[in-house]
């Protein structure tokens, strides 16, 4: 049976890749759904009843360069004809720059794809807290993980406080192979434990192929990073600092094991020579051309690959440290929040709910992202099958774990893509390297 979202671990998905975005959603504080940024907050339930006989008028904003979410916002109109969504779409990184100025100005739009460093529009309370159209709907059995989608008033800490948004596409990390070369190469696909992956770059390497594909010129080293963080690392650890919780730190000794195995890879060469010369997005590209045995990334890029690769793209989830252990990864999404300034908050809310629709799960399932209902999603074959077996056996082991670089604080991006840099170029220890990222840290959250 395919597992709901009520048995993924409340811990899921926190923040968004570079690739296709996002991350935490927060709202505002002392509102109740409906009400302006000044009014206060009203033990008043939330209903979902949607107006069907007035013209409404939705604005979104995002930054989902797939077919997501112009996807979703066409079966949602079909859905409810009365209603009119204009999407206004921006590139990531000009998304990045803007987001919060364009959330804070009276413009601002109905609905927005949550990335790292809206948090800082909690204290402002410019984002809609939404719990109570989330008891309405009853969310906590939609959408999986909740509790990272909730932040104090300050901004500062997720996974307590109030909850304001949800989590429509999700994605996670693994490791594509091609089928082909590793045939060829006699490699025994997929590997049970760390150690065998390690020998089967060793493999490669020693026959003249480059064994991990990456590129680390915008911080595509967070891919490996992460997964063996996630390997690694206590959950309970890795979350008390991707939350933000007080007194938290990742200078650890699991977390000094990650980070020593990933600069043993780039030491011992088997990732993309002068890596960090490459950037994330042409490391992908250069495996679908077939360059390469491994790539680790998300499966966001599954499309790419499948295209590039076609029936020798191939798939499997990163295996644990020991033998038969829980398989853990990291993920993320896109998530969409509410502006506090919305005069539509029953019809932004109808549209989150409808991401957690059977009917979306297959708007989802074809952008490569995956339902917030698993079982849901429809059936599929070759490498997005795989991607999909994939996702099912993180959701079975309540696997997936937050992206370190979106969670802790809203400057974590820049710096972890600088610390690797210098952790790939021989500039840094290991120490030094996860020293930074706890700089960066404390100085938020002091």
């Amino acid at each position: 049976m395919s597992p709901t979202p009520s048995s993924l671990s409340r811990r899921t998905f926190l923040a968004a890749t570079g690739a296709v975005g996002a991350a935490v959603l927060t709202a505002c504080s002392d509102l109740t759904p409906g009400a302006s940024a000044s009014d206060k907050n009203s033990a008043s339930p939330a209903s979902t009843a949607v107006p069907a006989d007035t013209k409404i008028t939705l604005v979104v904003a995002d930054a989902d360069d797939t077919t997501m979410t112009p996807g979703l916002i066409a079966a949602f109109r079909a859905k409810h004809p009365n209603i009119s969504v204009k999407r206004q779409y921006t590139g990531w990184d000009d998304y990045l720059k803007s987001i919060n100025t364009t959330m804070s100005a009276d413009s601002a739009p109905d609905i927005a794809q949550f990335t790292s460093g809206m948090q800082n529009l909690v204290p402002g309370r410019l984002l809609l807290k939404v719990g109570e159209y989330g008891k309405a709907y009853g969310w906590a059995e939609k959408f999986p993980g909740l509790d990272q989608i909730t932040l104090t008033p300050d901004g500062k800490t997720v996974g307590t406080g109030d909850l304001y948004g949800v989590g429509a596409g999700l994605s996670f990390e693994g490791v594509y192979y091609n089928k082909a070369k590793a045939r060829k190469l006699g490699l025994t696909v997929p590997p049970a434990t760390l150690e065998e992956l390690e020998a089967l770059f060793a493999k490669a390497k020693a026959a003249g192929e480059t064994a991990l594909v990456a590129g680390n010129l915008d911080g595509g080293l967070n891919h490996p990073f992460n997964v063996l963080l996630s390997a690694y690392l206590a959950p309970k650890d890795r979350e008390a600092w991707a939350f933000g919780h007080k007194g938290a730190t990742i200078v650890l000794p699991e977390a000094e094991k990650a980070a020593a195995t990933l600069l043993r890879w780039v030491d011992k060469g088997y990732v993309t020579p002068k890596v960090n010369g490459v950037s994330d997005n042409d490391a992908t590209a250069a495996f679908a051309k077939g360059e390469g045995v491994f790539r680790i990334s998300g499966n966001w890029a599954a499309a790419a690959v499948a295209k590039g690769l076609g029936e020798n793209a191939g798939y499997f989830t990163m295996p644990p440290v020991a033998s038969g252990g829980k398989i853990r990864t990291t993920g993320a999404g896109v998530y969409y929040c509410v502006s506090s300034k919305s005069k539509n908050t029953a019809a932004a809310a109808a549209f989150l709910d409808f991401a957690a629709t059977a009917e979306a799960a297959a708007i989802t399932a074809k952008a490569g992202f995956m339902a917030p209902d698993a079982g849901a999603m429809p059936s599929q074959s070759g490498l997005l099958g795989d991607v999909q077996n994939g996702w099912q056996t993180v959701v079975k082991d309540a696997g997936l774990q937050p992206f370190i670089q979106n969670a802790s604080t809203p400057t974590m991006g820049d710096t972890l893509t600088t610390q690797l840099q210098l952790l790939a170029g021989g500039k840094v220890s290991v120490r030094k390297f996860l020293s930074g990222l706890q700089t960066d840290f404390e100085n938020y959250h002091k």
